[in-house]
Order: structure tokens, then C-alpha cells, then sequence
């Protein structure tokens, strides 16, 4: 049996190898086949470690030199929500903008749910408007 410990223990695992890019392979042992983002259009065409692989994959290729820092965990049962912080350098398209050197830091907090000791669900929000602005898509109100 899985506690909320071990599942935390996942996530770390998951944020070091696949979106940190230590052992992006690790994604095959711990996340379901069937596993689904619910806020992302990748989701309508893949699932698994597959999905979650492609998702950190198409981050880096905007951002390659990105870190990921979990910031803090909190676990109940199956679910363990994360509050963390991304850091890179756009040096690819993104929001319809050319890459701009720019330094980004992008912060989020997402709930994750597990079945069977695998990561099955996530639920993410992210500040997606203050990236948009870090990379020039969109003006801050202060500008």
C-alpha cells in the first residue's frame, strides 16, 4: 500500500528526471497509461508518460535551459498538490512571439491524484498571463 509519503516522494522523482531532464525514462515507471492534464490540448491526442514527457519536452524546447524547484508539497490520501517555480531562457517561438533571450520564471500550483502508486490526474494553474508578459506577448498594465 502507497502513502501520501511515497507519493510525494513520486512527484520529486517525476519533476527531477522528466521536467528537469535527469531521466526523462523514469515517467514509465510512475505515471499510469491512462494518464490525463486536464487544462492542456496535448491531452485530447496522447495519454500516459507519453503525454507527460511531451508536455515537458515542448516546455523545453522553448525554454531549454529550464529548472524546475518544488517550492512545497502538501499530500492527503491519493492527492498531493504542489506549489513550483520554473525558470528559463525563451529561445523559441512561443505565444506568437520570436525567442528573445529574455529570462523567464513561470510559478504554479498543481494537484496531482494517483491510483495503484501511479500518477493517473492533474490539475494545473499557472501564471500563464505574467510568462505571456515576461516574453513580450502581452503588456503589463505598468508599461
Amino acid at each position: 500500500m502507497t502513502t501520501p509519503a511515497d507519493h510525494v516522494e513520486r512527484i520529486e522523482r517525476l519533476f527531477r528526471g522528466v521536467w528537469n531532464g535527469e531521466n526523462p525514462a523514469v515517467a514509465d515507471d510512475l505515471v499510469g497509461p491512462d494518464y490525463l492534464i486536464h487544462d492542456r490540448d496535448l491531452a485530447a491526442e496522447l495519454r500516459g508518460p507519453d503525454l507527460y514527457r511531451e508536455l515537458a519536452a515542448g516546455t523545453r524546447a522553448v525554454f531549454p535551459d529550464m529548472a524546475f524547484t518544488i517550492e512545497d508539497t502538501v499530500a492527503d490520501g491519493d492527492e498531493v498538490a504542489v506549489r513550483w517555480t520554473m525558470t528559463g531562457t525563451h529561445e523559441a517561438p512561443a505565444f506568437g512571439v520570436e525567442p528573445t533571450g529574455r529570462s523567464v520564471e513561470l510559478t504554479a500550483v498543481e494537484i496531482n491524484r494517483f491510483a495503484d502508486g501511479l500518477l493517473v490526474e492533474t490539475w494545473t494553474r499557472s501564471d500563464m498571463l505574467g510568462l505571456m508578459e515576461q516574453v513580450g506577448a502581452l503588456q503589463s498594465g505598468d508599461e
